[in-house]
């Protein structure tokens, strides 16, 4: 999802693999990626719920307009969670567990943020301050980082009690993540069309320190429980350790089973690995 996720013909075709994740003493495998969608079309933006049983995702069907399914990784069955005629994408949990939150996009083409209570997902709910929201991430119970659409994609912060803003940066990435300890948040900054890197801000004092340069031409990073981060590149998967290495390394090649993929979310567990595989230009 974009600043162009109102014009539906350009949504890219992806699907979403799963993998095992083992990490035996710092040494990390995985199994075999499985196509858990597996049809032409639009399958994007996982999301691991945080009991780590299940995974949120967005599907566009048979029409233009997208809705939040669920994924059971037991059961392996698929459960539709939004039937609107508006457009839901980021589908996610809200701190206290009562709410799957998601942006919306309404008739107006304007892109909001919405709680969706758990036991009534009909009752949606508008958080003001919110009409250029491009992606989210849920700092704590009352503060919400945006991504912000404009001429210049802006990082802000939104108090969802008092509704007052915070610009925090200019020309980011759309991934943003919370650090396992919950203190900070990660983001990239793309400086110029040759240079991205990773930063972290501290929540409570609003310093920020940049942590790594991406891999060329690349936003999209997890993190692992023990705190390393990951990113693909030509189907290819890179870690890197924070204050350990100097550099990205390569730890898996799944070119021959994924060929191209972009996005990547890890359970909370660490025990399972989603990744978003396209076809033709990267998304």
């Amino acid at each position: 999802m974009f600043s162009a996720i109102a014009s539906f013909a350009q949504l890219p075709d992806t699907d979403i693999f799963l993998a095992d994740i083992k990490n035996e003493h710092g040494n990390i495998s995985f199994g075999k990626p499985v196509n858990i969608t597996n049809r032409k079309g639009y399958d994007n933006q996982p999301y691991f719920t945080p009991d780590s049983k299940s995974l949120l995702y967005v599907a566009v069907m048979d029409t233009t307009q997208s809705d939040i399914y669920k994924y059971d990784l037991v059961k392996k069955t698929k459960t539709q969670i939004t039937n609107t005629k508006e457009s839901e994408y980021s589908p996610s949990y809200s701190p206290d567990l009562k709410n799957i939150s998601v942006v919306r996009v309404d008739s107006d083409t304007g892109q909001r943020f919405y709680n969706l209570p758990v036991n009534n997902t009909k009752n949606v709910k508008l958080v003001k301050g919110t009409d250029k929201i491009g992606y989210y991430l849920w700092l704590n119970d009352s503060i919400l980082a945006m991504f912000i659409l404009g001429d210049a994609m802006t990082l802000q912060l939104l108090n969802i009690n008092t509704h007052v803003t915070k610009l925090v940066a200019s020309d980011i990435g759309r991934c943003l993540k919370l650090s396992n300890d919950k203190k900070s948040l990660m983001f990239v900054i793309k400086q110029n069309k040759s240079e991205w890197s990773i930063f972290q801000m501290d929540i409570s004092t609003s310093i920020m320190t940049r942590v790594e340069n991406t891999l060329k031409d690349n936003e999209d990073f997890a993190i692992l429980p023990d705190g390393n981060l990951l990113m693909g590149n030509e189907g290819k998967l890179f870690l890197y350790k924070p204050g350990i290495e100097n550099d990205w390394k390569e730890i898996a090649d799944f070119s021959s089973t994924l060929k191209s993929f972009y996005r990547i979310a890890i359970s909370p567990k660490g025990d399972r690995i989603a990744f978003v595989a396209y076809v033709g230009v990267k998304p």
